[in-house]
């Protein structure tokens, strides 16, 4: 899955090793997938599952009866049957994509920790509704879980919990394909935050 690098992320990349991380870590903007999660993908093949009954009838009505009293269908029945077939499947395939798409899961399209006001804001797009601004004060971050997915260990994401309103708890995953330097880099900053809430890094891949 390819992410946009942002474009002005205001926390400076490890240089030197005097590098001081800077008030403000900014990440954005993601640019979302369509079905680029379980739930889409989920939803892409139970849209298909649902029309397959309207497959079955479609082909019935256009060549079931001639097959049924043994006629032979002509070239131009056999044409209009095939064409709508093909337009069925289109209209199939149409109406899963936008299933997959609504279903999907809402994603994280910027972020931004800000150690003055100890908050942390997400932009959240929502499938077939507005993008909304989530603010999330640091004492109500349950954990913070750095990920490698990478078989190379190249780079890897962050997978924030938090507790909402009335209790609920929230989780979304935050700055996909972020290089290793730059993962212990921002981790020990919200480490020194937040405490042991900022977890161990986790290899997905062993």
């Amino acid at each position: 899955m390819n992410h946009q690098r942002p474009a002005n992320d205001l926390a400076t990349p490890p240089g030197e090793p005097s590098t001081a991380h800077p008030p403000i870590w900014y990440y954005g903007p993601e640019i979302p997938i369509i079905g680029s999660n379980g739930m889409g993908v989920f939803g892409f093949s139970l849209a298909l599952i649902l029309l397959l009954p309207a497959y079955g009838l479609a082909t019935f009505l256009f060549t079931g009866p001639d097959v049924i009293q043994g006629v032979q269908p002509s070239y131009g029945d056999s044409l209009t049957a095939s064409s709508f077939i093909l337009l069925m499947l289109a209209i199939a395939v149409f109406m899963g994509a936008f299933f997959a798409w609504i279903v999907s899961e809402p994603q994280v399209q910027a972020f931004t920790f800000d150690e003055n006001q100890q908050l942390l804001t997400l932009t959240i797009t929502r499938r077939g509704r507005k993008t909304t601004e989530v603010r999330v004060p640091f004492s109500q971050i349950i954990s913070i879980r750095p990920y490698v997915l990478a078989t190379f260990d190249h780079d890897g994401h962050f997978l924030v919990v938090y507790r909402g309103a009335k209790g609920k708890l929230f989780e979304y995953r935050l700055a996909d394909g972020t290089s290793l330097e730059q993962m212990e880099f921002h981790g020990a900053w919200l480490r020194g935050m937040i405490g042991e809430r900022m977890r161990e890094l986790i290899n997905l891949d062993k």
